[in-house]
């Protein structure tokens, strides 16, 4: 009975709270002239070495988004005034940032978030890729796991056409499209 009660919890850790991408076209949850979001307090102790995995800031926006408690996490994105950096709150066991989010930055001014909530590494909706497409559109994708699939591998990937709106700027979502991962 009690490995019957653990595998429901790994279940359901891996689904997350990923159901908002399962919209036709997300509603979007940035709006203008937002702050950018604090990180969320994470009660675990952080292993030192994983901090030291944390990006040196570079940019004035890396700055903005360190004074609200986020470590910098991976290389940031840029192009068309568009520029995209990823933060998180805390770490796994082996460095994998938990509780982290993507910032979105257009001309300067902070645009909004790639997610309505901080993501967590091999779960449910946790964001994978970016691509700046124009100076007005980006494309994000998610991983996407079933009940069933291992934490190495989910089946399916949703992708998300965003659009940056001039009133603010302000990042929104346009279209949601899920397909089975290759």
């Amino acid at each position: 009975m009690t490995i019957a009660i653990c595998v429901g919890v790994t279940s359901y850790a891996q689904r997350g709270t990923a159901f908002w991408l399962d919209e036709p076209r997300p509603r979007s949850w940035n709006i203008p002239g937002a702050p950018i979001p604090a990180a969320p307090r994470i009660p675990a102790s952080v292993n030192p070495r994983c901090t030291q995995t944390a990006r040196v800031q570079q940019l004035d926006e890396d700055q903005r988004v360190r004074n609200q408690g986020w470590d910098l996490v991976g290389a940031f994105q840029g192009g068309w005034e568009i520029l995209v950096i990823r933060g998180t709150a805390g770490y796994d066991g082996m460095c994998r940032p938990l509780k982290y989010q993507a910032f979105v930055f257009v001309r300067g001014f902070f645009a909004g978030t790639l997610s309505p909530v901080a993501m967590d590494s091999r779960t449910d909706g946790a964001l994978s890729q970016v691509f700046l497409q124009s100076d007005g559109r980006l494309t994000a994708e998610y991983l996407r796991y079933a009940a069933k699939d291992p934490l190495c591998c989910p089946s399916r990937t949703t992708r998300i056409e965003f659009e940056v709106a001039a009133d603010g700027p302000v990042l929104r979502s346009v279209s949601a499209s899920t397909s089975p991962s290759k």
